[in-house]
């Protein structure tokens, strides 16, 4: 038997040493054990204490003095067994816990909010949201670049999740962009382009309460901001930009 293996199911180091000092010597007080392994008394008492409310030592009173001893071998097995059932146990409260935060959060309402991330992430990080919470959302702008820089299996694999989740959308796109209408769910989707010769480096999300601005260089630059007003406010241009929109 190695100390490493008892460490492994859950016994600390010095726990450990202990067990297999007992093991070699038999029923020992604290002296003798001290002796054999070099721990000092103070942890050693408190070492042992702990082994027996694992239940796989046991002590014995003799006048003034504690003599310890192993208990049957089979003390292992339940030492593991009440862990493990603590752990289920853990398990279903943080289950229940993580319902009831769920639930709170539902009904909480989300203070205004402003932040900027960089890199790809920033941008699922959007979509991330609009998936999790089931969102419908309006979009404009975006560059050609940005079917580069963040690549066609991201966007097929976001649209087969709006496919399953029954997402909406309006986007407006530069006309360079035109060969998206091949490839979005079209009863999901509606698209309308510009033809002006300037393309943006920008485009903008609503949704919820949030609007997401990204900046498509090299490494997108995106802001978010939740704010009811800010969102409806977006909306309203949106709605504008959409009847001078062309199909």
């Amino acid at each position: 038997m190695q100390a490493n293996d008892l460490r492994k199911i859950g016994l600390s180091e010095t726990e450990a040493e202990l067990y297999l000092a007992l093991l070699k010597m038999g029923a020992s007080n604290v002296q003798k054990l001290v002796e054999e392994t070099g721990l000092y008394k103070s942890n050693t008492y408190d070492a042992l204490e702990r082994m027996c409310e694992k239940g796989i030592i046991s002590k014995i009173i003799e006048g003034k003095t504690r003599v310890y001893q192993l208990q049957q071998p089979a003390s292992l097995i339940e030492f593991i067994s009440k862990k493990k059932s603590e752990i289920e146990q853990q398990e279903r409260i943080a289950k229940r816990l993580s319902e009831q935060v769920e639930l709170t959060k539902k009904h909480f309402v989300s203070p205004e909010t402003a932040i900027v991330l960089k890199g790809l992430q920033g941008v699922k990080q959007i979509y991330s949201d609009i998936i999790k919470e089931k969102l419908d959302y309006l979009a404009f702008g975006s560059p050609k670049e940005s079917e580069i820089i963040i690549g066609d299996y991201y966007w097929q694999n976001l649209h087969a999740k709006q496919k399953e989740y029954r997402i909406k959308a309006k986007m407006i796109f530069h006309k360079s962009l035109r060969n998206w209408t091949k490839i979005i769910p079209k009863n999901l989707i509606e698209l309308k382009f510009f033809d002006e010769e300037f393309e943006p480096l920008t485009e903008t999300t609503i949704y919820g309460t949030k609007v997401a601005f990204v900046v498509w260089t090299e490494k997108p630059i995106v802001t978010i901001i939740n704010n009811e007003h800010v969102a409806n406010s977006y909306r309203q241009i949106f709605n504008l930009m959409w009847k001078q929109a062309k199909n």
